[in-house]
């Protein structure tokens, strides 16, 4: 049940967009937390635009879109992240389209040239750092009511990373 947030210029996306958007984010994101995604845990994602006025923008007065995806610490592996990048890419691909740009970035062709002003951030809160209806839950809580204890090998994965994580907690 992650909390999806996409900050950027007023006016960048319009009311469509957002609304197209929106589901596929929350895909892109919880699909590496259960899969398939369930009604249940569409349901209790959070996603959120944030606009930021113009006059509060400083990236060469272009437009641009940061993600922030926050999740319960232990749903991601490195190819989960990875996948999730992806997605998340191919969400705004699918709703803003290609405009048949390109440019280059370090030695890598970027097209179309806007994805260059898509940053995607993970942040995986810490283990019991999660709070939901008042109280702490731990990401196994998370996982058996979003429906990740359906898939065997997710599951696995998932008490694993976790007991790995609270062993490692400070306090």
């Amino acid at each position: 049940m992650p909390v999806i947030r996409v900050t950027c210029p007023e006016n960048v996306l319009t009311s469509e967009q957002k609304e197209q958007l929106a589901p596929l984010l929350i895909d892109a994101v919880m699909t590496q937390e259960v899969d398939p995604v369930t009604d249940v845990a569409r349901n209790a994602t959070f996603l959120v635009y944030h606009e930021i006025p113009q006059a509060n923008c400083f990236l060469g007065n272009e437009p641009f879109w940061l993600v922030e995806a926050m999740t319960a610490a232990g749903f991601f592996t490195q190819e989960r992240r990875d996948r999730t990048q992806t997605a998340v890419t191919q969400a705004f691909l699918k709703v803003l389209g290609d405009d048949g740009s390109s440019t280059e970035l370090g030695g890598v062709r970027i097209a179309p040239a806007y994805l260059r002003r898509l940053y995607c951030l993970l942040i995986e809160i810490p283990e019991g750092s999660w709070g939901a209806t008042g109280h702490g839950v731990s990401a196994l809580e998370i996982g058996h009511m979003i429906g990740s204890d359906k898939d065997p090998q997710r599951w696995s994965e998932l008490k694993v990373t976790t007991a790995k994580l609270q062993a490692a907690r400070a306090t």
